[in-house]
């Protein structure tokens, strides 16, 4: 009698596991897992680092007042008492600050406020694209590798002889754009 006990008590589980794993095999079940992702917005970190910026080539007397560019996207200093045809040239280093975002570099704007009696001329240095390691003029979009340096160089030329003597000094300003590269 007992093992007839025990043998029923074993058909009974038997069952049971054949009905759940049967049950298991035959059913649809739409498994849903919701959620979401998201990653913070930054500013591309793209700019002039105020270490070599500022280096003055030709008459240093002719450079009157440099701004100190640093985590700044802007620079700008004076020009005066250049001498028809004259030229003076300043240095200005770019860095991306990024750890793994290339940047891409538009031209830069130049703002001149004395244009009728100055040419101004931007050119680069050490940015990815056409880089010989001289200075080449700057056209287009420049890229600018994650934690690179690049020089920019503005030229300031006396084109025309001022009459008025609040016409021999101009004040330069370049700034840049900077967007994630593709």
């Amino acid at each position: 009698m007992k093992n007839r006990k025990n043998m029923f008590a074993l058909a009974i589980v038997a069952l049971i596991l054949v009905l759940g794993v049967g049950y298991a095999v035959v059913s649809n079940v739409t498994l849903t897992i919701n959620g979401s992702a998201g990653a913070k917005r930054q500013d591309l970190k793209v700019v002039f680092d105020g270490e070599n910026s500022g280096t003055t080539t030709g008459d240093t007397g002719k450079v009157t007042a440099i701004s100190n560019p640093d985590d700044t996207v802007a620079a700008t200093f004076t020009v005066a008492d250049l001498v028809l045809n004259q030229t003076v040239e300043m240095e200005f280093e770019i860095q991306n600050k990024e750890t793994d975002v290339n940047a891409s570099l538009a031209v830069p704007t130049v703002t001149n406020s004395k244009s009728d009696f100055f040419d101004v001329a931007v050119e680069y240095k050490g940015a990815a694209k056409a880089d010989t390691g001289s200075y080449a003029a700057w056209s287009g979009a420049q890229t600018l590798n994650a934690q690179a340096k690049a020089t920019v160089k503005v030229k300031v030329k006396l084109k025309k002889t001022p009459v008025k003597s609040d016409d021999s000094e101009t004040t330069i300003t370049v700034s840049f754009v900077a967007s994630p590269a593709e």
